[in-house]
Parts: structure tokens; C-alpha cells; sequence
């Protein structure tokens, strides 16, 4: 787990290659969890998210300093190489700028669909140019929280047998996030795979 100042960009990558070298190590049949919570931004045509240490003072610094979603995706293939990689991306939250006053802003559509692939699930917090809330009283936007809710939510486990499925936390989190945002934010998903993800704690 990787928390605010050790999220960097290089931070990012060396445990994704780390997590690659491990599953390879293992059967073809592991599970790769990958959550994201932060800013994305879309700059000339190209996809970046926001790590700790990002320098967003304008456009030529988030190119230089930012992460690619190109270079997630190349990360994410080679990890599904070996199994398969769900990956959560809370990235599209309101109220970000440059340091030159410029909006910073992401189509929640365009980044999953460029991420989504072949043993590769993808959900986002949001869809389209929605925006994903944050409230301090829940210390996280609303997506992380109903994941977080999920796990001990007997409604997630839509077979009755204590596992969470891919299907079961899909249909959680389109039905949770609208009801924490009143209707604003709905998830988006692309959804490659359905096997058990995790067990449920309820």
C-alpha cells in the first residue's frame, strides 16, 4: 500500500512491476488489485493521473512528471499476463487546477475504456465528465467508501457464500455511490472478467 508522500510516480510503477514479478511466480489463476484515489487530467489528447509529487504548475509539467495511463496500461497487461487485475480508479474529483489557474479535468469514459482489456476489469468512480465528491465526514470520496462498505455489506455478496464477485461489487457500487450523492455520480464499469474478488466480512 502506497499513502500520500510514497505514491509517486516511480513508487507507482516499481510496485506494479513487483506485483508482475509475483504473479508470475505463482499458477495463472492471482488477483491483482489496483486503487487509485486522486486527480486525473487530460492533456493534448493524452491521459495522465496525479501522484504525490506531481508538479501540476501547467500543461508541459504534467506531461513531465505525471503518470501516464498509457504506461499504466502497459503495466497492467503484463500483470494480466499472469492472472487477472481489477483496478479501481477514484480519479476524477472536483476543484483540482493548475497552479496557473487552469482546470485540471479527465472524461472518467475515455480513461477506463483505455485501460480496460483481456483479464483486465476497470471501474471508475464516475462516468463522462461527471464529478466524483469527497466529504471530510466519510475521509474519502464516495466510490472508495461504498468499497469499502461493500466488504461488510451482505448485499455485495449476491450468492450467499460469504465471496464477493465481480458482479457482486459492480451491481454494489452502481447501486451505493448514487445513493451517497444523491443521484450526482454514478460508477462507470468495463467489466472483463466475473470471478470472486474478495471475502465478504459480513
Amino acid at each position: 500500500m502506497l499513502a500520500d508522500k510514497d505514491a509517486n510516480r516511480l513508487a507507482i510503477m516499481e510496485a506494479l512491476e513487483a506485483m508482475r514479478r509475483q504473479m508470475a511466480a505463482g499458477g495463472g489463476n492471482d488477483l491483482a488489485v489496483v486503487h487509485f484515489s486522486g486527480h486525473g487530467a487530460m492533456v493534448d489528447g493524452k491521459l495522465y493521473l496525479l501522484p504525490y509529487e506531481v508538479n501540476a504548475r501547467d500543461d508541459a509539467s504534467i506531461k513531465a512528471s505525471g503518470l501516464k495511463a498509457d504506461d499504466l496500461k502497459d503495466e497492467l497487461l503484463e500483470v494480466a499476463k499472469h492472472g487477472r487485475a481489477l483496478v479501481l480508479l477514484d480519479a476524477c474529483h472536483s476543484g483540482a487546477t493548475t497552479m496557473n489557474g487552469a482546470a485540471i479535468a479527465i472524461d472518467a469514459d475515455v480513461l477506463r475504456t483505455g485501460l480496460a482489456a483481456a483479464n483486465v476489469t476497470v471501474l471508475t468512480s464516475s462516468k463522462g465528465s461527471e464529478t466524483s465528491e469527497e466529504r471530510d465526514t466519510w475521509q474519502h470520496g464516495a466510490f472508495t467508501k461504498a468499497l469499502l462498505d461493500a466488504f461488510n455489506d451482505p448485499a455485495a455478496d449476491i450468492n450467499h457464500n460469504g465471496l464477493i464477485s465481480t458482479t457482486g461489487l459492480a451491481n454494489y457500487l452502481m447501486k451505493r455511490v448514487p445513493e451517497l450523492t444523491d443521484g450526482r455520480q454514478t460508477p462507470g464499469m468495463e467489466v472483463r472478467f466475473d470471478t470472486t474478488l474478495f471475502a465478504s466480512g459480513s
